[in-house]
């Protein structure tokens, strides 16, 4: 389970929401937009308890009104990193910041 807040960046808008649960294929979370199914996006959290910020891509692959399901995109090498990385905050604890 997951309760973080999330920055979601698309080429138009910056959109708060919420993460619900995250694996290393993807996310779960809410927010109040209209984003469409295949839609690619940035997403941004601040992990604890550094407070770094950690960005990751990602394309929409499911919606249902203000929940989304978000698949990680990994193009390079530093993407597989960030989205390990997350992944790893997730699985030790859960993550609420």
């Amino acid at each position: 389970m997951l309760n973080a807040s999330i920055r979601l960046v698309t080429d138009t808008a910056v959109i708060d929401g919420r993460g619900i649960r995250v694996s290393e294929g993807g996310i779960s979370l809410f927010a109040a937009a209209n984003l469409a199914v295949g839609t690619q996006i940035k997403l941004e959290f601040m992990t604890p308890p550094s407070k770094k910020l950690l960005s990751v891509r990602g394309a929409v692959r499911y919606r249902a009104v203000y929940l989304y399901g978000v698949e990680f995109l990994a193009e390079d090498f530093k993407d597989q990193q960030q989205i390990a990385h997350l992944g790893n905050l997730f699985r030790t604890k859960h993550v609420h910041f």
